[in-house]
């Protein structure tokens, strides 16, 4: 009894034409790259507060004095929990918008992740040394560079409507877009006055944070109070 004949390397030669032929699709999910941030921020926090060490004393007025020493690490642990706090709450904001994502889009939120990492040893550094200028602007360096990332990232995602909804409103795009901008230039400004001042830089770090989320907040209430493409957003 004879089998036919098996041409292998025909078979793979169909198989291969098979796929060329269909449309290529680099589409990602995006939900995946949410969850990985969420698991970062949620590490992220905890990590912050792990950097205050408990101690044993013998007496209460060594307990006062104990935790008077540790008050600059509580302050950076209050600062930076709602600084990050704050992050966490305009990604989700900005995600809310992003229908899709490519590697492009994903190793870009890998560099805001591994910014984002960094912030736990900035706090425990500028703990150690509130008083020495260069602890704040490494602190802020860190920002800094978190904001451009955030930035670049949008800016990525909503050129030519590559991984957001066509239907998306353009004022919405540019008033993220600007909100992003304007929190990175304000970190900026507040690395140069920590040469100067190191409450005011601090100051300057934590109301810069706090109007991106601000804004974020209404941008995003505003989308969807009107709901229609071509709503307009006040700037």
């Amino acid at each position: 009894m004879r089998f036919p004949p098996f041409r292998f390397v025909n078979l793979l030669r169909g198989v291969r034409n098979r796929i060329s032929s269909e449309p290529e699709n680099t589409d990602i999910s995006n939900h995946r790259i949410d969850a990985l941030v969420d698991a970062f921020f949620a590490i992220a926090l905890t990590l912050l507060i792990l950097d205050i060490k408990t101690f044993h004393v013998e007496s209460d007025a060594e307990l006062i004095q104990k935790l008077i020493t540790l008050i600059p690490k509580f302050f950076t642990y209050f600062l930076s929990f709602t600084i990050l706090g704050l992050l966490w709450f305009e990604h989700q904001m900005v995600s809310h918008y992003v229908a899709r994502s490519d590697r492009t889009h994903i190793w870009l939120n890998l560099l805001f992740l591994m910014s984002i990492s960094l912030i736990p040893f900035a706090a425990s550094l500028l703990g150690e040394n509130l008083s020495h200028p260069s602890a704040t602007t490494f602190y802020g360096i860190n920002l800094f560079v978190t904001g451009l990332i955030q930035y670049f990232d949008w800016e990525y995602v909503t050129r030519k409507n590559r991984l957001i909804d066509e239907t998306l409103n353009r004022k919405l795009v540019r008033s993220i877009q600007k909100t992003f901008l304007l929190v990175a230039v304000s970190y900026a400004i507040g690395i140069e006055a920590s040469f100067y001042s190191i409450p005011v830089s601090i100051a300057i770090y934590s109301l810069a944070t706090l109007a991106g989320a601000l804004r974020m907040n209404a941008i995003f209430h505003q989308s969807h109070e009107f709901n229609q493409p071509e709503v307009i957003l006040k700037e």
